[in-house]
């Protein structure tokens, strides 16, 4: 199928389970509850500097994710919201496809393969989340506390809310180094011990500094 570009937009270029684990690490920080602010049920994108961004929140927790575009028209920069659900139901369809085209435009998303295409209208985005990143992503002289933890350990926890569906999870630090450890009322506990970084990690996947390389998001309004 071809792909007709008759305004400013941008353009990425990606396989099916690519831009479904893009999207699936994202959308589990959109709410699913009815009730809540419609913000909170969006995917938020923008385009600006030649990456696209991707964020969610549901007030307790915020994703954001940001991967270089292919192409994109000179200066061209946008920010819009759409339906999380129905990114949700359409991400499904493109699993498994070897080639996908995302083209964002100023206020609409489309996504495309060889045999379908999907057009999703936006609206505009009032989700201030560079302004709740700005409260939590302060530049430190010497980020303390650190530790390393694989996220498919802390996913095993989800499962557990089932024990006790009213109580938070709480979580300690154990050092620098440690463990995590969690509890779930007086019935659950467990412990998610971080990954050793004994000199055999890629010392390129963790700088000294891992925040530094956000802060630029801080500026740009």
């Amino acid at each position: 199928m071809t792909l007709t570009i008759t305004r400013p937009c941008a353009l990425l270029h990606i396989t099916g389970d690519e831009i479904t684990s893009l999207l699936d690490a994202v959308l589990a920080h959109a709410s699913q509850d009815g009730d809540d602010l419609a913000m909170l049920r969006q995917l938020h994108i923008e385009v600006c500097e030649g990456d696209l961004r991707l964020v969610c929140s549901d007030r307790f927790t915020m994703a954001i994710a940001r991967v270089p575009l292919t192409s994109t028209t000179e200066d061209f920069a946008c920010t819009f919201a759409v339906s999380a659900w129905r990114i949700r139901e359409l991400i499904r369809a493109f699993e498994g496809s070897d080639g996908v085209t995302v083209a964002i435009e100023e206020r609409r998303l489309v996504v495309t393969n060889d045999d379908k295409s999907y057009s999703i209208p936006g609206e505009k985005s009032e989700l201030p989340w560079r302004k709740a990143l700005g409260r939590f992503l302060t530049p430190a002289a010497a980020p303390t506390g650190r530790i390393l933890v694989n996220p498919a350990l802390l996913a095993r926890v989800g499962p557990a809310r089932a024990l006790h569906p009213d109580a938070p999870l709480q979580m300690q630090m154990h050092g620098e180094h440690g463990a995590m450890v969690a509890t779930l009322g007086e019935h659950f506990l467990v412990i998610v011990m971080p990954i050793q970084n004994n000199g055999r990690l890629n010392k390129q996947a963790l700088p000294d500094r891992p925040l530094d390389t956000w802060f630029d998001l801080l500026d740009e309004h």
